[in-house]
């Protein structure tokens, strides 16, 4: 088992890629727009940093070569800085700036031809950016590197360019989070609407806490990690790529190419123990997920059955089983962590060594303070977005986990197929037919239905009986297509059950069962549940009919009262009456009652028949019963033990024939004192 696991957490790391490109195709790609802006605002962050660079390495040297003493053979102006900048010398060649203006300079015998001639050439353009500034009463004084006026206008370029990165960082980051959160909520919308179509028995074999956890949790992490994630994934290879490419540039200057590229290369083998921790991370961090589920889970079945906990004084037992939970969850976040905890020391460490063996090449190389000092920058602006690409790998890899969790319940599929071709009923005009039809729940279960042959004529009262556990409700169940039959088929006006367009079905047929569920609304809106366009008139006709307005008109809000979460704010059989009012109102030409008046009492469910009666007419009912007195009136009643039909016929029939029905009949009313039921 634990190999078979290891062999799975192996497996799901080698796919997070392709976990992730599923993702965006299926979630994140119909936002392209959005996308294309958020990537288009981290380019314009790269342009601005390299850029602001530039400015800073032009303004660091000049106030080291004005200010600074230093090798006179090695000293720089900022004059000479402007006459070998390529991009000065292209825009003197372009527009043929004026070189006949003087700037008194004299010929350097010691320089080579080539470098008086690329001084001669830029010179023009020097000059007019020097006549446009002295306007203004600034000037490049070529005798110092900078004027006071100069730096603080170069200052003020790259405090402009600084804020073009910081307005691209805001556009970047706003659209990539809002695509993110977007992304999310796709999610979760979707995952709930895949889960509402699937069959019935998918819910009976899984744990709805545990779904709950998965629908709300599982996204809840993805969103964490994606908003911020996603920004950083577009932003930091851009930032990566152009202070590299500066450094290299520099280093190129210096004659440190080789030394640079040396560490370039050594660094990535050192983040090896950093991509280590982060597939640790993730297959911990699927455990973690587990982990919550299965704590929701627990609260919410304790929560629900909080009663039954109350009555048999189980809450001591209750807290064991949940801290048994929380503490297994404990272990997992406990591992999770320490690998977490680990990655910013070893990121750091890397970081020390790379920058301590950069220093000792400066040194030995005698680099000058201003170089250092703008590579230093450089190196530190690369430096961030490869740390937080390290924690974004880390936090990826937690994302993954619950991105798989999720696309396993999306892939998984078990709604119950309409059969090719579809048919579209507007209404029921023939009859019902159980043809053979066998049933069990899965593969563990017995066969709870056994070659089942029942006919059912448009307008008749069928009833059906049994001891529990004879297949009475499963019937119900097959005929409102919560469940297909392993074996045989069901029939309405001749056609297949499962070839019938659900949405037909689903109109046609209605159910009302003992375990009614109430929806934390109002009475009004619980009624009326199933059939929206209904007004407030037949709403409340239909609750007169089920016998509910005698308590609905005792509350101080009366329709407008709220019946709480699953209805807890009603009894029993209030419940019960809503529940039938809810049926009654969507007046379906098929209606099953299993046990529908069970908790009632009985003058309550004589009243409540005697509705059933009036609205039954033209209208097919199958009852599941228990109380026969509520059936005796039935056109036919069908007997089941084990599976099958062992007993037919109308009530006299069936007492006449001094079989089961007639010993249930005879049980039932000698129980309640009545020794003439008839």
């Amino acid at each position: 088992m634990k190999s078979n696991q290891k062999k799975s957490e192996k497996s799901s790391s080698q796919n997070a890629l392709a976990i992730y490109w599923r993702l965006f195709k299926r979630f994140a790609a119909v936002y392209w727009f959005r996308l294309s802006l958020g990537i288009g605002a981290s380019l314009i962050m790269g342009g601005a940093m390299s850029a602001y660079l530039r400015f800073m390495d032009l303004g660091l040297n000049a106030i080291e070569s004005g200010y600074v003493k230093s090798d006179e053979k090695n000293k720089l102006t900022l004059m000479d800085k402007l006459k070998q900048s390529k991009l000065l010398v292209w825009l003197d060649k372009t527009f043929d700036f004026d070189d006949n203006i003087s700037t008194d300079t004299e010929k350097d015998d010691t320089k080579p031809p080539s470098t008086e001639a690329k001084e001669k050439k830029s010179t023009g353009l020097v000059a007019n950016i020097n006549k446009l500034t002295s306007k203004f009463g600034l000037s490049i004084d070529e005798d110092a590197a900078i004027s006071l006026p100069m730096l603080c206008i170069l200052l003020g370029v790259m405090f402009g360019f600084f804020l073009l990165k910081a307005l691209g960082d805001i556009i970047n980051k706003y659209y990539i989070r809002w695509v993110s959160a977007r992304v999310v909520t796709d999610i979760r919308i979707e995952l709930f609407d895949h889960l509402q179509h699937q069959s019935a028995d998918f819910f009976s074999q899984n744990d709805v806490g545990l779904l709950i956890s998965r629908c709300i949790n599982d996204p809840g992490t993805v969103e964490h990690t994606v908003s911020v994630s996603a920004a950083e994934l577009c932003t930091a290879p851009i930032l990566i790529a152009v202070a590299l490419q500066f450094i290299i540039q520099k280093a190129c200057e210096v004659q440190l190419l080789k030394q640079i590229l040396l560490i370039v290369i050594v660094a990535p083998i050192c983040i090896l123990p950093i991509i280590w921790l982060s597939t640790y991370i993730r297959r911990y961090q699927r455990r973690v997920l587990t982990g919550v589920a299965v704590l929701v889970a627990r609260m919410t079945e304790n929560f629900s059955g909080i009663r039954v906990v109350k009555a048999f004084n189980t809450e001591a037992l209750e807290t064991k089983k949940f801290t048994k939970d929380a503490n297994s969850y404990f272990k997992s976040v406990k591992r999770a962590l320490l690998a977490d905890v680990l990655m910013q020391p070893v990121m750091q460490l890397t970081a020390i060594a790379l920058a301590a063996i950069f220093l000792v090449i400066c040194y030995h190389y005698q680099v000058s303070l201003a170089t250092l000092a703008v590579i230093g920058y450089a190196a530190q602006q690369a430096y961030r977005p490869i740390k937080e690409l390290a924690k974004l790998n880390a936090n990826l890899q937690k994302s993954a986990a619950a991105c798989e969790r999720i696309f396993e319940l999306l892939d998984t599929d078990t709604e119950l197929k309409t059969m090719q071709p579809e048919v579209r009923l507007d209404d029921f005009t023939g009859q019902i037919s159980f043809n053979d039809v066998s049933f069990r729940y899965n593969e563990a279960t017995p066969v709870l239905i056994k070659k089942l042959n029942i006919t059912i004529k448009k307008g008749q009262f069928v009833a059906i009986v049994g001891e529990t556990g004879s297949g009475k409700s499963t019937v119900a169940n097959l005929l409102a297509r919560f469940y297909d039959p392993i074996e045989g088929n069901i029939e309405i006006d001749g056609h297949d059950l499962r070839s019938i367009n659900n949405q037909d079905l689903r109109r046609l047929v209605s159910i009302v069962s003992q375990d009614n569920f109430l929806f934390n609304d109002t009475i009004l809106e619980n009624i009326r549940y199933g059939t929206p366009d209904a007004d407030d008139q037949s709403v409340k006709n239909a609750a007169e009919d089920a016998c509910a307005n005698d308590f609905i008109l005792e509350k101080p809000e009366q329709f407008l009262s709220r019946a709480g979460e699953r209805g807890t704010l009603l009894s029993g059989g209030q419940k019960q009456r809503l529940a039938i009012a809810r049926a009654l109102l969507k007046n379906p030409p098929i209606l099953i009652l299993d046990e529908a008046t069970s908790a009632l009492d009985t003058k309550t469910e004589k009243n409540v028949q005697e509705a059933f009666r009036t609205r039954r007419k033209d209208r097919t009912v199958l009852a599941i019963a228990h109380r026969l007195t509520t059936i005796s009136d039935a056109d036919q009643i069908l007997v089941m033990e084990g599976g099958v039909i062992i007993e037919q016929g109308s009530h006299q029939e069936l007492l006449e024939q001094n079989g089961e029905y007639k010993k249930l009949w005879d049980t039932q009313f000698k129980s309640s004192g009545d020794n003439n039921p008839n």
